[in-house]
């Protein structure tokens, strides 16, 4: 599987990197290290401009993704029992922006978003403002790892799978 997205990125280009954010992100509770492939990608071209490019690519595909599993979390709340679905109402309320600003650090950190998410969609939250906060925040971590795979990749010379693996540990760490 993981060859068919390295292919996917390379015969279609920035297509590509939306396409392998996208289905990293889409399955509930799985991890696929979709940033290894647009960062190996990214440090492959080497032009930092156009980074900025496959980073936005790279969050708009993934909070895509993201979205599905935010609606799954709407079709969970046709079963929640209505006491349930009290509670939650009052917490969102009490929540308020804070829950913008938990969804962009989710997103723009390794942390298993998908904890977040669902009940977030149970509870009906807007998935317009989900997926903003969504889009700035995987863009910002799809940066992150191409602004450490091109640091890593002059450290460490032409290894593009070497500076994607790298930088993707120095993104999760730092």
């Amino acid at each position: 599987m993981f060859v068919q997205l390295e292919e996917l990125i390379y015969v279609y280009g920035p297509l590509g990197v939306f396409l392998v954010s996208f289905l990293g992100n889409v399955i509930p509770y799985s991890t696929i290290p979709y940033l290894i492939f647009v960062v190996q990608y990214g440090v492959a071209i080497g032009n930092p401009l156009i980074h900025i490019g496959i980073a936005v690519l790279g969050g708009l595909g993934a909070a895509l993704g993201k979205v599905i599993v935010l609606l799954i979390g709407f079709a969970a709340r046709k079963v929640i029992p209505e006491k349930t679905k009290k509670s939650m109402k009052l917490f969102m309320k009490l929540a308020g922006k804070s829950v913008f600003i938990a969804v962009l650090i989710f997103a723009a950190s390794p942390l298993p978003d998908d904890v977040l998410y669902i009940p977030l969609g149970a509870m009906g939250y807007s998935p317009f403002k989900f997926f903003t906060a969504a889009v700035i925040g995987k863009t910002i971590i799809t940066y992150m790892a191409l602004l450490f795979g091109g640091i890593i990749r002059l450290i460490v010379g032409e290894s593009s799978v070497l500076a994607a693996i790298v930088s993707l540990i120095a993104t999760i760490v730092l």
